[in-house]
């Protein structure tokens, strides 16, 4: 089930989007798509599976976001994956996203996709221990997708965390090794979710206990 209907049809029925959300995402689809040639957003190989290897993988996470969050970071976003997809599924509820990369190729697109999608992100071409020399903010969420080890991305984001602050970090077949020996702390409480789109790729739900 990777064909562009099918999934269109899977995020209507089981994400409750609006037609006016899936036009956004098509508008996003086709951006991407026009934009790869010249700037590699995403592998070659999920070109063809553009809509079930790379949007409903980030729109999945709605069903792991609490319903009142106000804020949302994600971290290495890349193409906008996940943070961009979520930012066009809550462009109605008037939540901050912030989306950091340090390549301004990517982040350039992002600006471009934005304007096209008329969503409101907030983008920063550069790395998150540079921004936090500059910004201070908290955010309820944080997420990352393929973006560094588990240690690493709490150690970076830490500035931007609070007490309640919920990271939805996207892994592959070594997320349960890379947990096994990630330095988490005991307060911290870790759910394992089993990805929708991949077999042996999980969503690791961190939040304080």
């Amino acid at each position: 089930m990777t064909d562009r209907t099918s999934v269109i049809n899977l995020i209507e029925r089981d994400y409750n989007v609006s037609r006016e959300t899936i036009s956004k995402l098509e508008i996003y689809a086709e951006c991407l798509i026009e934009w790869q040639s010249k700037f590699n957003l995403i592998g070659k190989s999920t070109i063809n599976s553009l809509w079930h290897r790379h949007i409903l993988d980030s729109i999945q996470l709605v069903s792991t976001i609490p319903e009142d969050f106000q804020s949302l970071m994600d971290i290495g976003t890349g193409a906008g994956l996940p943070g961009f997809i979520l930012a066009i599924y809550y462009n109605e509820l008037g939540k901050d996203i912030y989306l950091v990369d340090s390549n301004k190729k990517k982040c350039k697109f992002l600006d471009h996709v934005a304007t096209r999608c008329n969503v409101d992100v907030k983008i920063y071409a550069e790395r998150l221990q540079d921004l936090a020399v500059k910004d201070s903010f908290k955010v309820d969420v944080i997420t990352a997708r393929a973006f560094a080890s588990i240690d690493n991305i709490m150690s970076l984001s830490r500035p931007y965390s609070h007490k309640k602050t919920k990271y939805l970090l996207q892994k592959g077949v070594n997320a349960k090794s890379e947990l096994t020996n990630a330095k988490i702390s005991s307060k911290l409480r870790v759910e394992l979710i089993n990805s929708v789109t991949q077999e042996n790729s999980y969503i690791l739900n961190i939040e304080r206990k």
